[in-house]
């Protein structure tokens, strides 16, 4: 098969099995977002499509490092339901599907497994649950867990502490979205509304021309006269992008140590 594919989706058993077994694909990235109103220049795909972009590109850089796996594609969004096109999973139920695919990964042998978002309703309750879910993945996915820790453990605070910062885990669970990796003193060095990463204005709409032209309606771009869309360009996408890439490429690379 082809040398570069790197989707999970797209071996059969047998070839990830033997990759794995070579020591390939030791790390992962989750591509998540959602599926909603983009305004009418943008489809409802938007989120997602913009973190698979950037797990794809940065996945093609740190081959045969990392996998990308199936991305989830609906989101927390019930603040965007009165507008058709939009599906909102509820928060509990969503973070129970990212936990289990985080968790099934794990039990496969990838041990460093990213969670590349791109979507605002996302990001509150995952960081509500992150640590738990760090604690629980390195204490059940990492058998040498026990023996990394040290034998006068007198509070849960100092176990927390040794669990994860030790930097010899195994597991290592992390979740961004895709434009923590942009620079703050960049973006407003770019943008003219300095709006970041804002809902479907000059960021997602340049992103989308330079990264995903395919999603973006050009004829409602170019008659819109909402400011940002106005001001939004492929130029100012490919710089952007460009920083969520690296940033998402070295994420991987510390995870990794390489």
């Amino acid at each position: 098969m082809n040398s570069k594919v790197f989707d999970l989706y797209s071996f059969t058993r047998e070839e990830l099995s033997n990759y794995i077994e070579m020591g390939n694909f030791q790390s992962a990235i989750i591509p998540t977002g959602s599926t909603e109103q983009h305004l009418d220049h943008l489809a409802v795909n938007m989120d997602i499509e913009m973190s698979r972009y950037i797990a794809t590109k940065s996945a093609e850089e740190l081959y045969p490092n990392t996998l990308i796996t199936s991305p989830i594609s609906i989101g927390i969004a019930e603040h965007h339901m009165h507008f058709p096109g939009t599906i909102s999973a509820k928060p509990g139920s969503w973070l129970s599907i990212i936990f289990d695919l985080v968790e099934s990964i794990l039990r496969h042998g990838i041990k460093k497994i990213l969670i590349l978002n791109g979507h605002g309703g996302n990001v509150a309750p995952v960081q509500g649950v992150l640590e738990q879910w760090q604690l629980n993945l390195i204490a059940t996915q990492d058998p040498s867990v026990k023996s990394k820790l040290s034998s006068d453990i007198v509070d849960h605070y100092q176990y927390v502490d040794e669990v994860l910062n030790n930097k010899k885990n195994d597991v290592d669970i992390r979740f961004n979205s895709y434009w923590d990796y942009i620079p703050e003193n960049l973006v407003n060095s770019i943008l003219e509304t300095k709006e970041y990463p804002g809902h479907a204005g000059e960021f997602e709409t340049s992103l989308a021309m330079y990264a995903i032209p395919y999603i973006v309606r050009f004829d409602k771009v170019y008659s819109s006269k909402e400011p940002g869309i106005q001001k939004a360009s492929f130029e100012k996408g490919r710089e952007l992008a460009t920083q969520a890439i690296n940033g998402t490429i070295s994420t991987v690379k510390d995870m990794l140590k390489i």
